[in-house]
């Protein structure tokens, strides 16, 4: 009986590791390849003031953006290839945490009957606030 419970429990750990490898692992090569190619510098200059507002580098609006249009864990997995301090992965992950999936439950909302538009905006400007509040108080 434990031993069954176990080897459920493991199985089902494996299965969900692997679901989220298939997210992350893309991610992750997607902006070490942006790096690599001398790709990620030039974007990371073109954002850098906006994500200066909220004590990031350039390059994170990549990962942010990743987060935005296809899931948390991807957008986590992008982060993970940058160079972020501490401070500035937290609030890289509170952003992507406010404003993750946006396109997708924007959709659902409207298809909902509320106003998508309304939605995704707010989500953006909690990411940002939030990622602003971070950025002031952190100690």
């Amino acid at each position: 009986m434990l031993i069954d419970l176990l080897l459920t429990g493991l199985y089902k750990g494996m299965i969900s590791v692997l679901r989220l490898a298939k997210v992350v692992i893309p991610s992750t090569i997607f902006v070490v390849l942006l790096q690599t190619l001398g790709i990620l510098q030039p974007i990371g200059d073109i954002f850098a003031p906006l994500m200066k507002i909220v004590g990031l580098p350039g390059q994170a609006a990549v990962a942010f953006a990743i987060g935005i249009f296809a899931s948390i864990y991807a957008g986590i997995g992008a982060m993970a290839a940058l160079s972020l301090t501490v401070k500035e992965a937290t609030i890289l992950s509170a952003m992507i945490a406010m404003c993750h999936s946006a396109f997708m439950e924007t959709a659902v909302i409207t298809e909902a009957g509320g106003s998508g538009l309304l939605i995704f905006t707010l989500r953006f400007i909690g990411a940002v606030l939030v990622g602003g509040l971070i950025h002031i108080f952190w100690m």
